[in-house]
C-alpha cells in the first residue's frame, strides 16, 4: 500500500516510519494539512494516516478538502484515518464528521497501526 501520514510531530512521524520499517507498504509523510492535501491531489494513496491537530491548517480541514477534492474529481474515497492525542466525548464523532474513516488515539501501539492498515489493505 502506498500510506501518506500527515503528522506535524517529527518523533511521532519518526515511530511511524519504525511501525512501517519491514512491512512491504510505502511511507510519504507530509508535516501539516495543507501539505497533506497538496501531496494527495499529485498522487492517490490507498490509506492516509491524519494527524488533527497541526499548524498551517488542522486535519479537520485538511480531510474536507480532500474529501472535496476527490468528489469534485469523481474519485473513489481514500481511506483516512485520525492519529490524535484527543480521546475526549465527541472528538471521535468531529474527526467522522469531518470525513474520517476511524479515530484512533495517540500514542499508538505499533500492533494496533499494523491491524488497521491490514484491514485497509484487504477491504
Amino acid at each position: 500500500m502506498n500510506i501518506l501520514l500527515v503528522e506535524d510531530s517529527e518523533d511521532n512521524r519518526q515511530l511511524i516510519d519504525a511501525f512501517l520499517k519491514k512491512t512491504a507498504h510505502r511511507l510519504d509523510m507530509a508535516v501539516d494539512g495543507q501539505q497533506g492535501v497538496n501531496r494527495v491531489k499529485k498522487r492517490r494513496y490507498d490509506l492516509i494516516l491524519m494527524d488533527m491537530q497541526m499548524p498551517v491548517m488542522d486535519g479537520y480541514q485538511a480531510t474536507r478538502a480532500i474529501r472535496r477534492w476527490e468528489l469534485d474529481n469523481a474519485l473513489n474515497p481514500t481511506p483516512i484515518l485520525a492519529l490524535t492525542a484527543h480521546a475526549l466525548e465527541g472528538d471521535a464523532e468531529k474527526s467522522i464528521e469531518a470525513g474520517c474513516n476511524e479515530h484512533l488515539t495517540k500514542p499508538i501501539k505499533k500492533k494496533r497501526l499494523l491491524q488497521k492498515v491490514a484491514q485497509y489493505a484487504t477491504a
